[in-house]
């Protein structure tokens, strides 16, 4: 049974060409057996916008070397996890000189082996865990990045007063060799009053790729509202050095008009019944 814990779940660096890091994790065996694992590094790449990502065909780089610092373990070699121990194991990653700036992207794997039970030799992996490395390679601390917003917008653009709420979407791109975080805020406002605002969930957002809008609450207001026009404006953090993008929706009070215009049809109708009715009374007479 696969019962082991990785701490951190997932580490970011910025890093100068030449440098050198290490990370340490806490490898955590939960169960009441001793279990054979190894630790290994793979890279990966973005797939889409919700955050998912594949190791298929994707190649490794030469600027960077992964290699354990503890005497007794070594990457992709097998050792034993006691019963409810933690083993710490510290990754050093070291960048090349000449490295390319950007952003490299890895997961630190423990992967639980199998073990023969006739010659105690381990054969396939039945079972792994996995802590994303976000790796920028960089001259500055905060490498410049490039963000715009696409498809925002606002859902229904034309609202009654009452009834369905308003639902906010779009896709937030990175045109830069370097991963950023959406810190800022999704800010309703109408006649230049803010309504409501909403605080983003800080995903990243990865090189040259795109990331749904996601929130902390519900990317979503409730009615009721004030008739008018309105204006939803999705705002970085200054540290980002973003602009802002704003999109546009419309509420009008069809509600109270339906009922106000049913009551009125029915006066006019039933006028007109009285009227016709008593003019055939007149006629018969």
């Amino acid at each position: 049974m696969f019962d082991i814990t990785l701490k951190p779940a997932q580490t970011e660096f910025v890093v100068l060409p030449g440098g050198v890091i290490t990370q340490v994790y806490n490898v955590t065996n939960n169960s009441n057996t001793s279990l054979a694992v190894d630790a290994s590094v793979l890279p990966w790449k973005p797939t889409g916008p919700d955050g998912s990502v594949t190791y298929d065909n994707v190649a490794s780089t030469n600027y960077l070397q992964f290699s354990l610092t503890n005497q007794d373990n070594r990457l992709d070699s097998p050792f034993v996890l006691m019963p409810k121990s933690t083993r710490q194991l510290v990754l050093k990653i070291e960048v090349a000189p000449d490295a390319n700036l950007g952003d490299y992207y890895y997961t630190f794997f423990i992967s639980q082996r199998q073990t023969s039970a006739t010659s105690g030799s381990f054969s396939g992996t039945s079972g792994k865990i996995g802590s994303h490395i976000l790796l920028s390679v960089s001259q500055t601390e905060n490498p410049a990045t490039d963000i715009s917003v696409d498809n925002f917008k606002a859902t229904p653009k034309i609202k009654d007063i009452f009834f369905t709420p308003v639902t906010f979407s779009a896709q937030i791109r990175n045109d830069s060799g370097f991963y950023f975080k959406t810190i800022g805020d999704l800010t309703i406002s109408k006649n230049g009053l803010v309504i409501k605002r909403i605080e983003l969930s800080p995903l990243n957002v990865l090189s040259n790729h795109r990331r749904n809008l996601q929130c902390q609450e519900s990317c979503t207001i409730s009615p009721p509202f004030w008739p008018g026009a309105y204006t939803a404006t999705i705002n970085f953090d200054p540290s980002i050095s973003a602009k802002s993008f704003s999109t546009t929706f419309f509420v009008f009070p069809f509600s109270l008009l339906i009922l106000l215009i049913i009551p009125a049809l029915i006066f006019i109708i039933k006028t007109q019944s009285s009227l016709r009715a008593k003019h055939g009374s007149v006629t018969r007479s």
